[in-house]
């Protein structure tokens, strides 16, 4: 079965076939869990929170799902406005400071880059940290494999919008890597 596509998975997971959703499951799960991982550094109980609830609303909204988009460009979405949706509440509930909304970049290792854990591994941590977050987010989901098009989907702006964000995001890391690079 992993030679279908997502629509044609989608379709017989409607159907009552478990195992069709199982193949989804397996085939964006672990990009899925690093996105959010590298958007939410030091939060393992909060990305694992999210990374469920996520699938929880695929699986609840997978029949109102249209191949408008891709069902990657979907998922991504919703794991992206459940971290907002998170904050957002979280706000209402108590005072917390603007610095801790936002989603922050990894504090890992870069999984894209084969470095050591040395002074490179912290450069390259340290810039992506800088990037504002939209910047952050385009640069973060590429190095998912993810597509232009697909992240400008998630992030709900134009591809002209997710392209410059990216020129900038790598330019600024060229202007804070110069040292290194």
């Amino acid at each position: 079965m992993s030679d279908q596509d997502d629509m044609s998975l989608i379709r017989s997971y409607l159907q009552g076939n478990q195992d069709a959703f199982a193949e989804l499951y397996e085939r964006y799960r672990r990009p899925l869990y690093s996105y959010l991982n590298k958007m939410l550094p030091g939060q393992s109980a909060l990305v694992d929170d999210l990374f469920q609830s996520t699938w929880m609303k695929v699986v609840d909204k997978l029949n109102k799902y249209q191949d408008k988009q891709k069902f990657v460009s979907w998922l991504f979405r919703i794991a992206h406005n459940n971290a907002i949706d998170h904050f957002r509440k979280q706000k209402n509930r108590q005072s917390v400071d603007i610095d801790e909304l936002q989603l922050e970049a990894s504090s890992s290792l870069i999984p894209w880059q084969e470095i050591s854990s040395g002074e490179l591994g912290k450069a390259i941590e340290e810039a992506v940290d800088k990037l504002p977050d939209e910047q952050r987010e385009v640069f973060l989901l590429r190095q998912e494999n993810v597509a232009f098009k697909d992240i400008a989907e998630i992030q709900g702006c134009t591809l002209n919008t997710v392209l410059g964000r990216m020129h900038y995001a790598v330019n600024k890391l060229r202007t804070l890597l110069k040292d290194w690079v």
